[in-house]
């Protein structure tokens, strides 16, 4: 289906956002929170969206914009940060298939509380803000999920705030690649982590400097844990590396 959109978008050279796909057959329902919500809930969600195609790079919305609506990830990786006072990222997680950005916000001003960023091509679904708003007041399956949705991400983001304030420089940079590997996985063939993130990105996610992040990389590749071709990393001993995270 994805790969029939993207001939679609470039073949017929018009905007995403314009098709309709059906939710109900999407293989992504069942990992998002519309997994536990009715039929018709998740028809009048289907009916309401629109599908968006993302390039490697681009911004999806920024710190400060007022917030239009909310996404859910078909398919791609996204970083969400936050710019310190100097314009430095602050990555706060990723998301991938299933996941939901945008719905964080500043309630004051009803703006994005952080930005996002495609890592890679990606197919996002767009709800604004008061069709979803109105969706999840008229069906309690929904606004159920949406609770235990954040209950799982503020453990998560719990869990990593312990963890940048007691780990070491190493087991945060052990950890880093922990993440992205069960987040996104890796290649099917060449056994690479499907996220290609700079140095740079990763001392930002990790709390650390790129040159620490570069150092450890070195070291795990010559102890054999990993192996790299420039931002390609390939996890050989996954084992091993949650071991040196967990220590």
């Amino acid at each position: 289906m994805q790969e029939n959109l993207r001939k679609y978008y470039k073949n017929r050279k018009i905007a995403p956002g314009i098709i309709k796909t059906d939710c109900m057959e999407c293989e992504m329902k069942d990992c998002s929170i519309l997994k536990e919500c009715t039929d018709e809930c998740v028809k009048q969600f289907s009916g309401m969206k629109k599908v968006y195609v993302f390039k490697s790079g681009q911004r999806i919305f920024m710190e400060g914009n007022s917030m239009r609506g909310i996404y859910f990830v078909e398919e791609g990786q996204i970083k969400i940060y936050k710019s310190d006072a100097k314009g430095q990222e602050i990555i706060l997680r990723f998301a991938g298939s299933g996941d939901m950005i945008g719905l964080s916000c500043n309630t004051e001003n009803n703006e994005y509380a952080a930005s996002a960023v495609s890592l890679s091509d990606s197919t996002l679904c767009f709800a604004d803000a008061e069709s979803f708003s109105a969706l999840y007041m008229n069906h309690p399956d929904l606004a159920l999920q949406l609770i235990k949705y954040f209950k799982s991400e503020l453990c998560t983001m719990e869990t990593r705030a312990l963890k940048l304030a007691s780990l070491s420089v190493f087991r945060k940079v052990a950890d880093t690649l922990l993440t992205l590997l069960e987040k996104f996985g890796v290649e099917p063939f060449s056994g690479t982590l499907n996220a290609v993130l700079s140095r740079q990105e990763m001392a930002s996610f990790a709390g650390t400097t790129k040159e620490q992040v570069s150092k450890i990389i070195s070291e795990l590749k010559q102890d054999g844990i990993i192996d790299t071709n420039g931002k390609l990393i390939r996890v050989l001993k996954p084992d091993l590396l949650m071991e040196m995270a967990s220590d």
